[in-house]
């Protein structure tokens, strides 16, 4: 006699549980070691002064806790896209999540790697050399803060019954709205103090931000579809 199959969760799933675990860890380990400094760098987001130096971000520990930070973000956009694609019928997460976590996870060191090489060459080129760099720090770090934002949504997914994925959804928008605003308040007061410079500042998220994530997100839509062809 036939039982009746369980359906995917990834609760149920010793790898994700396994990076779940191994996350807290890690950012454990960073509120330890550097939950001041990211406190006060928080803080200097919002209360920006032209005339302040950039951040040292080259200590052994710092390194570390980026990388951790970095972590975290990867792993609860990996549990997030995944969870979008299986409700959107895109990809069935019945299948499995380990080519499709490495997937997602390849294409976040893509595009870091992407975002750092040409924010840093179009920014070299147009701005002062303080700009470019004070607008790096404060664009990478919120890279990495977006890990803290996304926690809520990815541990609602993971242990919480599907019933909330509307909640999810709802929060990725206030997430979105959120990570846009300060992307564009710090463009505002670091690079493009002029007055009225909303064209320009529309353009060049255009030219790096938007066009670019469109691009990934297609291309995960494709891997998706053939992963679910092939397995």
């Amino acid at each position: 006699m036939t039982g009746t199959p369980v359906p995917y969760n990834m609760l149920n799933d010793n790898m994700v549980m396994t990076m779940f675990v191994l996350n807290i860890i890690g950012i454990s380990y960073v509120f330890l070691m550097n939950g001041a400094s990211i406190l006060e760098r928080l803080k200097c987001m919002f209360y920006y002064e032209s005339k302040s130096t950039p951040y040292n971000d080259r200590t052994h520990i710092t390194r570390i806790c980026n990388v951790l930070m970095y972590g975290q973000t990867a792993f609860y956009t990996m549990v997030i896209v995944t969870k979008l694609l299986s409700e959107s019928g895109v990809y069935s997460a019945a299948n499995g999540t380990p080519g499709l976590f490495g997937i997602i996870l390849l294409l976040f060191l893509a595009v870091l790697l992407f975002k750092y090489v040409s924010y840093n060459a179009v920014n070299n080129i147009l701005f002062t050399k303080q700009q470019s760099q004070r607008w790096s720090e404060v664009y990478f770090f919120t890279l990495k803060l977006l890990g803290f934002v996304l926690a809520p949504a990815g541990m609602t997914i993971l242990f919480a019954h599907d019933r909330f994925i509307n909640f999810v959804k709802f929060y990725l928008l206030f997430a979105l709205l959120i990570y846009s605003y300060t992307v564009f308040n710090n463009l505002r007061k670091i690079i493009f103090t002029q007055r009225r410079n909303y064209l320009d500042i529309f353009l060049y998220l255009c030219a790096l931000e938007f066009l670019p994530m469109g691009i990934v997100w297609k291309f995960a839509l494709q891997m998706s579809e053939f992963l679910t062809a092939k397995i």
